[in-house]
């Protein structure tokens, strides 16, 4: 009689589940940040404010290039308070 390995009840995972969940190479919550605040300036000041929301997602394209939650990462940490109370 063989007997029972681990490897025996292993189920195919399937590529799309491995795959980082990102837009256009930066992950969800920096990309729909950078939209939000580019749409306030863009009703806020002008039009031509545009050009600083495609600059901040290629910055952060860069910065993600590597990592795709490196942004979302960042954005944790900064809403950590300094000072936990006990």
């Amino acid at each position: 009689m063989e007997e029972v390995s681990v490897y025996d009840y292993a189920t195919h995972v399937h590529r799309v589940l491995m795959e980082p969940n990102v837009i256009m190479g930066i992950g969800i919550m920096p990309a729909m940040l950078i939209l939000v605040l580019t749409i306030v300036l863009m009703n806020l000041v002008s039009i031509w404010t545009s050009i600083i929301g495609i600059a901040m997602f290629l910055v952060a394209r860069t910065v993600c290039k590597k990592d795709p939650y490196m942004l979302e990462i960042l954005l944790e940490r900064l809403m950590i308070p300094d000072i936990w109370s006990a």
